[in-house]
């Protein structure tokens, strides 16, 4: 008996002894990694809190901040006129592969329980070049130092989509000039650094401790008269006064009436000849597999090319927009398309310009968001 409790107490010991002879000579390396990634992480608490506590948060690109005014974009009708909680996320170039990169660095059970997701879809990620994936740059903007670092060392999302983004930054490394060691170093090597990876799981987590806090977000049922706010909607997009497409007046006399005398019109809508080798495709597959872990299924929009624009070759345009939404509907994720098929389809005021929503196309959306998430 009393071996066996030498033996015990030795164990500990030496046990102990090992911890701080790690902590004495890793001491430097993690305090210096504290104080580095310490402004950098809380960069993300918002997007964190939101999404554990199930607020409503909206990935986008351009669309949402091009015309910051419009009375029914999101973030100002549903924060300032419904009083609906609601957060938008992105900007111009911010795609399917930095929205799947945000969402694997925040994965862990709350949010796979509690986050209520649309993904703003616009066709123009998916046509021209094969190459029109994301940009290094875009992703450098949202998957910043804190952001890298809740992915490898806290998120709980399964290696593969770490190896992915991994992948992703090492493939276009010559894009950062004077990358850090989290961007320099594959996650394969990362993975094998242990006890140095639990540090800093430690560090993270005492972290979110103190600065993410989940709120309790409700969404309680409101009478909206929709039928009003599309006649207010229509009267705001009558401002389009020196054409027949319904497009804002300085938008069409600066980019559209130009190419018109060149005779450059109607547009023709260029898509890539493969799927296999079209980047953003590809990149939106892998959002959509990592989605299917959520409980409350997200919701994709699909947005529009101006029909009265875009002209040539929509009818291969229409296959494309037909195959990305069998493969939402796969997944059994709800689905809006609001791409016009037909032109005869679409309703004027629709979009402002050539591909971003106007007043009465973000009512639409909104209106589908509320009925979806909001019961």
């Amino acid at each position: 008996m009393n071996n066996r409790f030498i033996l015990n107490i030795s164990a500990l010991f030496l046990a102990f002894l090992v911890v701080l002879t790690t902590l004495f000579f890793t001491k430097n390396k993690l305090f210096d990694y504290y104080f580095t990634y310490l402004d950098s992480l809380k960069k993300t608490v918002e997007l964190q809190s939101d999404l554990e506590s199930g607020k409503i948060v909206l990935f986008g690109s351009s669309e949402l901040v091009v015309y910051p005014n419009q009375k029914f974009l999101p973030q100002n009708f549903f924060n300032n006129e419904l009083k609906i909680p609601l957060r938008v996320q992105g900007n111009e170039g911010h795609q399917s592969f930095v929205i799947l990169s945000q969402l694997a660095a925040f994965d862990n059970k709350k949010v796979r329980e509690n986050a209520k997701i649309v993904v703003l879809l616009s066709p123009s990620w998916f046509t021209g070049s094969s190459d029109n994936g994301l940009t290094m740059a875009k992703f450098l903007e949202f998957m910043n130092l804190g952001m890298m670092n809740k992915l490898y060392f806290e998120g709980q999302t399964q290696d593969k989509y770490k190896f992915l983004i991994s992948d992703y930054i090492q493939n276009n490394i010559s894009y950062i000039k004077d990358p850090t060691f989290i961007y320099e170093t594959p996650f394969n090597d990362i993975k094998d650094e242990y006890i140095d990876n639990k540090f800093k799981k430690f560090i993270i987590e005492k972290f979110d401790e103190k600065y993410v806090k989940t709120q309790d977000i409700s969404y309680l049922k409101q009478n909206i008269n929709f039928d009003n706010l599309k006649n207010e909607a229509k009267i705001i997009e009558s401002s389009s006064s020196n054409n027949k497409f319904g497009i804002q007046n300085e938008y069409y006399f600066k980019y559209i009436k130009p190419e018109i005398a060149k005779n450059n019109f109607p547009f023709e809508i260029i898509i890539p000849p493969s799927l296999e080798k079209n980047e953003e495709y590809q990149d939106f597959l892998d959002l959509l597999d990592f989605l299917d872990s959520y409980k409350i299924k997200p919701l994709f929009i699909m947005q529009d090319l101006h029909p009265y624009i875009f002209i040539k070759n929509r009818e291969n345009a229409n296959l494309l927009m037909e195959t990305i939404k069998s493969k939402v509907l796969e997944h059994n994720f709800e689905y809006m398309d609001m791409w016009t098929y037909k032109k005869e389809d679409y309703e004027i005021g629709t979009l402002i310009d050539i591909v971003h929503f106007g007043e009465l196309g973000w009512l639409r959306a909104n209106q589908k968001i509320v009925d979806y998430f909001v019961k």
